[in-house]
């Protein structure tokens, strides 16, 4: 029996977790236009970090810094992943 090699398994684990986010935020996108709620898309909310900081994830600056936090990350990742390369 061939043993699976280590780096299949994290290519495998890393393209399940991609697949699993992709099909959680379009649900909740789905879910959001359906209910007209823009609210369920807050970044705090999909990350949970509302477990450990409770009302973190209500009111218009919740919304506001939730947004701006989204695109740090995305720009602080496009620049990793730019710089790599």
């Amino acid at each position: 029996m061939k043993l699976i090699h280590k780096k299949h398994a994290l290519q495998a684990l890393k393209q399940f977790i991609l697949f699993s986010a992709i099909i959680h935020l379009f649900s909740l996108s789905l879910f959001s236009i359906i209910k007209r709620d823009g609210t369920l898309l807050n970044y705090f909310d999909i990350l949970d970090i509302d477990l450990f900081f409770p009302f973190v994830g209500e009111g218009i600056g919740s919304q506001v810094l939730s947004f701006v936090v989204a695109i740090i990350v995305y720009f602080v990742l496009y620049c990793v992943c730019s710089y790599k390369k």
